[in-house]
């Protein structure tokens, strides 16, 4: 790790991200600092990044971008470091994860700053065995027990933080019950909350209810199983603050925007501040690249060079520096050469490498897909009584409220519906980012850009081609289909 380190430059980005009623009010010194790390997945490497080169990738790994919040850590002199479950991958990857997280522990040791963590669905072996042999790091809440641990500053107490760790890999039932039946005797101090979990959620992973941590009466929830942040967001009753921390650095391009730790300082009065460090090695991006009208499959490659320099320039105004960029293209608008332009994004090797660095960025395109619309007006051909008229008739009601539009997604969900729920998908409905096929807007989705597609062919006398799909730089993500952690 301290090789890695040594070639690994790291770059923050701060940015407040949780209001609060209460504060650190009159610019007076927090009574306590903790910096609050989300799940780490520790034992594996982010997927969908293609080779670049001479560029280390060890460089982009969780491992990293735990030394660099490590690194935050010390410079800010924080009283503890949180960890919201899901540090390590798997039982199997905890002999990967035992050096960096060591080797992290110890630093965070020599600097005198405490380490708190509550195990998650994922690491629930793997953790307690690297606890029972890393000095330094504590559990909270082992067994599937609630368990409070106070903070000191100056040898005074500060803080209470509460926790609770996965006793398995599965828990269907809300963590939460058992507190708010047996609340944990209260010492007079801030109460700040650990929890890997569902919120909001039903199944296997330590489902709760947003009442359930309102009940709970404590100053504060910082949250793990989620790799999107929402942290800040949107406050409980009093302003106080509480939701996911997400993910330390995106593991692949379905983990997109700002990642990193979060400090967290609680003030005198006992509320808090949540203020996210943007720390992540790695940085996934969708974006939309509009074509003009004219467009022809010979422009996209210079197009979408130009857009590879535009979203690192962009980041690099907003003070973000990524080692690397993975950029997730949306090319959109209405063209006259729909299915040409179709047709050479499905040819990966027409784009696989128009990667570039753009001053210390690497950036590469991950994915493309189109959205694209005839550039013919569809309301116009609707009222032919063609073939193509009634075809466009149907796109055009998927767009409105009407009678046409609801029949349309009743026989879409019709045929679909038996398809999602069979035995082979239930596995796909756990994965991360899993988002249901069958919601109005998912099924409208479908058939505008399935209609789109076979009227262009239609018009054009052509055989309907690949069309619309996204394309992969790699496989298609393993770890990621909408916003949901395993």
């Amino acid at each position: 790790m301290a090789l890695a380190r040594t070639h690994c430059l790291r770059y923050t980005m701060s940015m407040v991200d949780a209001s609060r009623e209460k504060g650190v009010a009159g610019g007076s010194a927090p009574r306590a600092t903790l910096l609050a790390i989300g799940d780490m997945h520790l034992g594996v490497r982010p997927s969908g990044v293609p080779d670049l080169g001479s560029f280390d990738q060890t460089c982009l790994t969780p491992a990293t971008a735990l030394a660099n919040a490590v690194d935050l850590a010390i410079e800010k002199e924080v009283d503890a470091v949180l960890f919201a479950g899901d540090l390590v991958e798997s039982a199997n990857a905890r002999f990967e994860a035992l050096r960096p997280l060591e080797d992290a522990i110890n630093r965070l040791a020599a600097a005198n700053i405490r380490v708190l963590a509550v195990v998650g669905n994922h690491d629930s072996a793997a953790l307690p065995a690297l606890a029972r042999t890393i000095d330094g790091l504590e559990l909270i809440g082992e067994g599937g027990e609630w368990e409070s641990k106070t903070i000191e500053v100056d040898g005074e107490p500060a803080v209470e933080i509460m926790g609770w760790s996965f006793p398995a890999p599965h828990y269907p039932a809300s963590p939460l019950a058992s507190l708010l039946e047996d609340p944990l005797p209260q010492r007079g101090l801030p109460r700040i909350g650990l929890l890997h979990g569902d919120l909001d959620g039903s199944g296997e992973y330590a489902p709760f209810r947003r009442s359930e941590l309102e009940a709970a009466g404590l100053d504060g929830w910082l949250l793990g199983h989620i790799h999107k942040p929402t942290l800040g967001m949107e406050t409980m009753t009093g302003g106080v603050p509480f939701g996911y921390l997400g993910s330390l650095v995106g593991l692949d391009g379905g983990e997109p925007g700002s990642h990193g730790p979060w400090l967290v300082s609680i003030g005198q009065d006992g509320g808090l501040t949540c203020e996210q460090s943007v720390t992540a090695p790695l940085r996934w991006e969708e974006v939309e690249l509009e074509l003009a009208t004219d467009t022809t499959s010979s422009d996209l490659g210079d197009l979408l060079m130009e857009e590879t320099k535009r979203a690192a320039v962009s980041l690099h105004e907003r003070g973000l520096r990524p080692r690397a960029l993975g950029l997730r293209i949306t090319v959109v608008g209405a063209v006259s050469t729909g299915t040409d332009l179709r047709e050479w994004i499905a040819r990966r090797e027409n784009w696989k490498e128009l990667g570039r660095a753009v001053e210390e960025t690497e950036v590469f395109i991950h994915k493309i897909s189109a959205r694209l619309e005839l550039a013919l007006g569809l309301d116009k051909l609707a009222l032919e009584n063609s073939p193509a008229g009634l075809l466009a008739k149907d796109i055009v009601a998927l767009d409105g409220n009407g009678e046409r539009r609801e029949a349309l997604l009743a026989a879409a969900r019709a045929r679909l519906g038996a398809e999602v729920e069979k035995a082979r998908w239930q596995e796909v409905h756990k994965m991360r980012n899993f988002s249901d096929p069958l919601t109005d807007e998912a099924l409208a989705e479908r058939l505008r850009r399935a209609g789109t597609r076979a009227l262009t062919a239609l018009l054009a006398g052509r055989e309907l081609g690949d069309g619309d799909t996204g394309t992969d730089s790699q496989v298609t993500d393993s770890r990621s289909q909408a916003g949901v952690s395993q």
